[in-house]
């Protein structure tokens, strides 16, 4: 059996243009809860074998709120080389003194790297 010939590289450039798709009128589909999401990730899993170790992030105990503030630049790379140096995050190494400053700071608040918490839905 002989394979048909592949058609001229230039055969999609001629005739009229394709008509553009219309994102907009793109719709969302029903949400799944996270039961349905952690199912179809195990049932993906094991047909591709891949690993569907699906740990859920454990939900703050009180709200967290954005505090914005300007430091010296001097500052800022020794709080960047700290963190880096003990793989936490610049937010951890303030709320540490802060509460070493004698501030309230609930020790579930005072996670290293809460970057990592967010990941999970």
């Amino acid at each position: 059996m002989r394979k048909p010939a592949l058609p001229p590289i230039d055969a999609e450039l001629a005739g009229p243009p394709r008509k553009r798709l219309d994102l907009r009128a793109l719709t969302r589909g029903p949400a799944a809860d996270d039961a349905q999401v952690d199912a179809n990730s195990r049932t993906l899993g094991a047909r591709w074998g891949a690993s569907t170790s699906l740990e859920p992030a454990p939900a703050p105990a009180v709200p967290f709120a954005s505090l914005r503030l300007e430091v010296p630049a001097y500052l800022d790379q020794a709080l960047t080389v700290k963190a880096a140096e003990q793989r936490v995050t610049k937010a951890f190494l303030v709320m540490t003194a802060l509460a070493q400053a004698g501030y309230p700071v609930a020790a579930a608040d005072l996670v290293p790297d809460r970057r990592k918490t967010r990941r999970a839905p």
